[in-house]
């Protein structure tokens, strides 16, 4: 079963700091070292653009797997200046996702151990 770790609040947070990710969810904090991320992808929707159509899944293994929607105050500073200065991210699929208007999933890392 996947414990689904979802950035949603304004009082959530993403961050990386120390080659670790901290998610903080309704005042839990969820640490994981960058070494363990397996995957990251991005999700989107045909929902927008009225609602938040797309999202980022990170799993962290040990069936852990952080949310968090492109909306969140977290998303843009945690995927472009923090998580993709650290991991080598697809940005050519970050683009596609962002002009994609359907049901779709980008795959942006995979962990090649």
């Amino acid at each position: 079963m996947t414990n689904k770790i979802c950035v949603n609040t304004d009082e959530d947070s993403l961050s990386v700091i120390d080659n670790k990710i901290c998610a903080v969810v309704d005042s839990t904090e969820h640490v994981f070292d960058l070494d363990s991320v397996e995957k990251m992808v991005i999700l989107t929707t045909d929902l927008g653009p009225f609602y938040d159509d797309m999202g980022l899944a990170i799993d962290v293994g040990n069936n852990n797997v952080i949310f968090i929607m492109s909306g969140h105050r977290c998303f843009k500073s945690f995927l472009f200046d923090q998580i993709g200065k650290a991991l080598p991210i697809d940005y050519q699929k970050i683009i596609d996702a962002s002009i994609c208007t359907t049901n779709n999933v980008f795959e942006i890392y995979v962990n090649k151990k």
